[in-house]
């Protein structure tokens, strides 16, 4: 099997570090894929797959056909809205499809999602979009997200399977009605697995003291993570020391508010391995698909906190952790910070860390691709009208 794998860009975020796990779990089952991105922009760091084990191609390579899977960045294809870039990042795509010959187009974030499936069309391939969160809420005005949810419709009614990485978020896309909810499989993110440092050993790499109590909150420094309710919830709790650990436009101003019990530490691509360090990871975000860092959390054995919001409460249903009503701002995640710590400091991995292992979601996504192809085999995907297609 060959799949065409299209991520938006290769930043530190979430989902390229689960299209790199997917590319080597796919590799181990005989599968063959082409990673396909755009480039990072300036400001934003970069996490490229090549460091990674994938090997580098190019586009005239994988235009030719070339049978070895490996990484290709289109320097057309970035975030945000650019009309000529746009139309030339779809040609570009649309000849992959065409040449490199796929048997399954997956793609993956809003721009790779619009641009990757409105680019196959007509191509005779299978399509798979995996949402791994959504902007249709909380990023735009209202206008904006309803014209992207109307984008969103009319895509997933020509896409053969709808991959959404947690329960909620698939709840939330269906009373949206991008399609009903039985359209939507629920396949957690794949979060490569790493060894983390014992407690002492970690602290001891981030400069901490041997004891007292340290929370870190993880992320990129954007307005929907809430790092300000972090740093609010450390003010409530002068006694512990807090870590920042991310960057992004956000840095300097959160870095000026903060208390002085906390530090920022920019981006550390081995935050994995450093997490049992910590007494407690905080996720203070407005939503989030499934949130990557509490996986690792619970492997380290590390308990969690945060809002009870979408994507954080998927991961404390599965996870050790204390959930904090939504509106209580700073004060109640320092109370879930606190409650959370009082449950035993040792190996919580369990449910979320055993589905989220790669082996496990490369099983679980051919499986969507094997019942896909028969589907489409058997003329039973219908996409003139999702509400009747099957799963």
């Amino acid at each position: 099997m060959r799949v065409m794998r299209v991520l938006t860009r290769p930043n530190e975020g979430g989902p390229t570090r689960q299209a790199i796990a997917l590319w080597h779990a796919m590799a181990a089952r005989g599968v063959t894929t082409l990673l396909v991105t755009g480039v990072v922009p300036p400001g934003e760091q970069e996490l490229r797959p090549d460091a990674h084990g994938v090997p580098r191609i190019d586009f005239a390579a994988a235009l030719a056909g070339a049978m070895g899977g490996g990484w290709l960045a289109l320097p057309e294809l970035r975030r945000g809205i650019a009309p000529w870039r746009d139309v030339a990042a779809y040609r570009r795509l649309r000849a992959l499809a065409r040449g490199w010959r796929p048997d399954v187009v997956h793609t993956h974030t809003s721009k790779a999602g619009w641009l990757g499936r409105l680019a196959v069309r007509g191509c005779g391939v299978m399509v798979v979009h995996t949402f791994h969160g959504h902007v249709l809420a909380d990023y735009f005005p209202r206008p904006v997200g309803w014209a992207l949810a109307r984008l969103e419709r009319r895509l997933a009614a020509a896409t053969h399977a709808l991959v959404a990485v947690s329960a909620s978020c698939a709840d939330e896309l269906a009373a949206l009605g991008i399609a009903p909810r039985a359209r939507f499989a629920v396949v957690p993110p794949a979060v490569p697995v790493e060894t983390p440092l014992s407690r002492a050993a970690s602290r001891v790499a981030l400069g901490l003291p041997v004891d007292g109590p340290v929370a870190v909150c993880v992320g990129r420094l954007v307005p929907i993570k809430r790092v300000r309710l972090f740093l609010d919830a450390l003010r409530a709790q002068p006694t512990w020391r807090g870590d920042v650990i991310g960057s992004g436009p956000l840095q300097a101003e959160l870095a000026a508010a903060a208390p002085p019990n906390v530090r920022f530490l920019g981006s550390r691509p081995d935050v994995a391995q450093l997490l049992g360090a910590y007494d407690c990871l905080v996720v203070p975000s407005q939503r989030e698909g499934l949130p990557l860092v509490a996986v690792e959390a619970a492997r380290a054995g590390v308990p969690v906190a945060g809002f009870d919001v979408p994507g954080t409460s998927d991961a404390l249903a599965a996870a050790a952790g204390e959930l904090a009503r939504e509106g209580t701002g700073g004060a109640g995640l320092a109370a879930a910070m606190v409650a959370a710590t009082r449950r035993p400091h040792g190996a919580l991995a369990g449910p979320l860390a055993d589905v989220c292992r790669p082996d496990a979601v490369a099983d679980r996504l051919l499986a969507i691709y094997r019942q896909a192809g028969t589907s489409r085999a058997c003329g039973a995907v219908d996409r003139r009208d999702s509400a009747e297609a099957p799963t």
